[in-house]
């Protein structure tokens, strides 16, 4: 789990200064004063954002071989009342562009599973098919009886899922490899300790 970066004083003085836009007279010279301070805290919101953004993705890049992402339906999302607000504060497009290139600069493999597949509705312990699932942000198997939070069950069974992807395409590239069982054992070995 990564914490969202506090962007609030930030924020807060870009509506300050947008209010006390609003009451000045247009182009006068208190207008442009302002104006000019309202576009440096808008900068340095966009610059704070920018810089987390970099540091976190260089940090996940350098520290793990095999980053596995869900293709989010973002647009979708936004539609959603339970996820648009804490969506409209980070750019998730940005970020997993930002990932994608670093992977590829580290010789890092990054691969995205289908928005299809349902990962926070499978027990990550016996494979259960939760139908029945709507927003719960914690849910218990009935089949196994295990306690989940459903981001840290979904992330569990978006590792697995995207292994198992990697050892389909590994097995279609690996004909004359000789011992292939040895190279895919020692890529879900790394994969898991991530």
């Amino acid at each position: 789990k990564i914490a969202n970066l506090d962007v609030t004083h930030e924020e807060n003085m870009i509506k300050k200064y947008q209010k006390r836009l609003s009451r000045q007279k247009n182009n006068s010279n208190r207008y442009k004063k302002t104006l000019k301070t309202y576009w440096k805290w808008i900068d340095q919101k966009k610059n704070k954002i920018k810089d987390h953004y970099h540091k976190t993705t260089t940090k996940i890049v350098k520290k793990y071989d095999i980053i596995i992402l869900e293709d989010l339906n973002i647009k979708g999302m936004f539609q959603n009342h339970h996820y648009s607000p804490k969506l409209q504060k980070i750019s998730w497009k940005k970020f997993i562009e930002m990932l994608k290139y670093k992977a590829e600069i580290y010789g890092k493999t990054l691969r995205q599973i289908s928005r299809w597949y349902p990962s926070s509705k499978i027990c990550s312990n016996c494979g259960y098919y939760n139908k029945d699932l709507k927003y719960e942000k914690e849910w218990t198997c009935p089949q196994c009886r295990k306690h989940h939070n459903r981001d840290i069950n979904a992330s569990k069974n978006i590792l697995n899922e995207g292994i198992r992807i990697l050892k389909q395409k590994s097995l279609m590239n690996l004909k004359d490899w000789g011992n292939s069982t040895v190279y895919l054992d020692a890529l879900a070995s790394t994969a898991r300790e991530v």
